[in-house]
């Protein structure tokens, strides 16, 4: 009987230390599963955060690029526009011009030999008067020019910084291990619009 009663002793202890075994097991997985929990919301928010700066960022860039090639385009139009006023300038002087010497040669024609002297100082009037008007054409047009130059390297050095930029952008987008197969393409259209 006492050997039995002992086996009954130990069997109660050892199914006490089981169960405080089984808790402290359990307790330790809902720790463990908490903890996992924790760590998951943590990163869950970490990674909303950086899409959301990562979308943030390509929004500006996106706004930036669109200024750049709204900026190109408006200059583009410029230019055009000014070129055809100077097309349009230069024929009309072209017309005036040829009209004043047709008018002054038929002047020329019609007056008689007796008033030829006065004819020949009056052909040198209206020469000298379309001399004068051609090179202030002339000097308007070397102004014009100037202006023009000033605007096509105006034109490239604002170019060379878009590249310069582009390339920072892109350089900066593979050091962050992102993709840069669309920041290229991007960059390629806006190219194209301008071109």
């Amino acid at each position: 009987l006492r050997a039995e009663r002992e086996a009954e002793v130990a069997a109660h202890k050892a199914a006490i230390r089981q169960r405080m075994v089984d808790r402290q097991v359990a307790h330790l997985m809902a720790l463990r599963k908490n903890e996992n929990e924790r760590i998951a919301g943590q990163v869950r928010e970490a990674e909303e955060k950086r899409d959301a700066e990562i979308s943030a960022k390509n929004e500006r860039l996106r706004q930036e690029l669109e200024k750049i090639r709204l900026s190109h385009a408006a200059q583009k139009k410029e230019l055009e526009m000014q070129r055809e006023r100077e097309r349009q300038a230069d024929a009309e002087d072209a017309a005036r011009l040829l009209s004043e010497y047709q008018a002054a040669t038929e002047a020329e024609r019609e007056n008689d030999a007796a008033r030829r002297g006065k004819n020949i100082s009056l052909k040198k009037y209206h020469v000298k008067q379309i001399h004068d008007k051609m090179r202030r054409a002339a000097s308007e047009k070397v102004q014009e020019l100037e202006e023009q130059a000033d605007l096509r390297a105006q034109l490239a050095e604002e170019e060379r910084l878009f590249e310069q930029y582009s390339e920072a952008l892109i350089a900066q987008y593979r050091a962050d291990g992102k993709d840069v197969k669309p920041l290229l393409m991007e960059l390629a259209r806006i190219k194209s619009d301008r071109r």
